[in-house]
């Protein structure tokens, strides 16, 4: 019964999503208009860097990323709001792209929740952007205390250690989607085989904490974590009365026990 409850949304929900493709049977309930909003401030920020940095405007490119590189310094310099506006600056083109085709998707498939709408669009991306920034924070910290007082180069690397860029509060709206609707299909960049959007997000997860402490990569794994917390407490706070869902699915399951 559960299998067929499960077939039956995600009909429903890939002839949504062509309608909305097609321009047809598309009623906004402001998910979409929200994620134009958060691109073109994304994007903004991201052509105001590039600009400085091709025009050669040190000056320009030094303002910008002293208020959004998030770092253990830079909160201690008071430099706080770098929590929140790292979220919103991107310098790598690839990385820019990635960010905001991801949160496209995920948003996409918002649009066709029920009870999902703007604010919560919002609130979620906000949320984790700023819990994904705490969470690098806390990494970095956990790092610096646990080197010896002798290694002032693995000290001194971890507090100057900077992260930006959306990817805690894409992590966030993804954990959001994926409790709402798990089993929708899902397709990683241009590997044709589909997975279900659950396995997707999770698996993201999983490589996060793999690499949480590996010294070559480059990633805030941290940030990631900690955007797909707050993703996954906001549906169990907010969401989890919708009539799609894990929650849904949990009852389903114990009730008919």
């Amino acid at each position: 019964m559960n299998r067929d409850l499960d077939l039956l949304t995600h009909l429903r929900l890939q002839r949504a999503q062509r309608f909305y493709h097609s321009g047809y049977g598309y009623r906004d309930n402001g998910v979409m208009s929200s994620f134009y909003f958060l691109f073109a401030a994304n994007a903004m920020v991201f052509g105001a860097l590039n600009y400085a940095k091709y025009t050669k405007d040190w000056r320009l490119e030094k303002r910008l990323l002293g208020n959004t590189l998030l770092s253990p310094a830079s909160v201690d310099s008071g430099r706080w709001w770098t929590i929140i506006t790292s979220a919103f600056a991107h310098v790598n083109p690839f990385h820019f792209a990635f960010n905001m085709l991801s949160l496209y998707n995920f948003c996409s498939l918002c649009a066709f929740i029920p009870g999902m709408n703007g604010l919560h669009l919002f609130a979620v991306a906000g949320g984790s952007a700023v819990t994904g920034g705490l969470g690098f924070l806390y990494h970095r910290r956990t790092k610096i205390a646990a080197a010896s007082r002798s290694d002032w180069q693995s000290k001194t690397r971890n507090y100057n250690s900077a992260a930006l860029g959306a990817s805690g509060a894409v992590m966030g709206v993804g954990a959001l989607t994926a409790c709402m609707i798990p089993n929708a299909p899902m397709q990683l960049m241009l590997i044709p085989i589909t997975f279900p959007l659950w396995v997707f997000v999770a698996g993201y997860g999983v490589v996060d904490a793999y690499l949480l402490d590996s010294p070559t990569s480059g990633i805030a794994h941290a940030g990631h974590l900690g955007g797909l917390v707050f993703g996954a407490a906001y549906y169990l706070a907010f969401m989890r009365r919708s009539p799609m869902g894990v929650w849904r699915s949990v009852q389903r399951m114990i009730s008919r026990r």
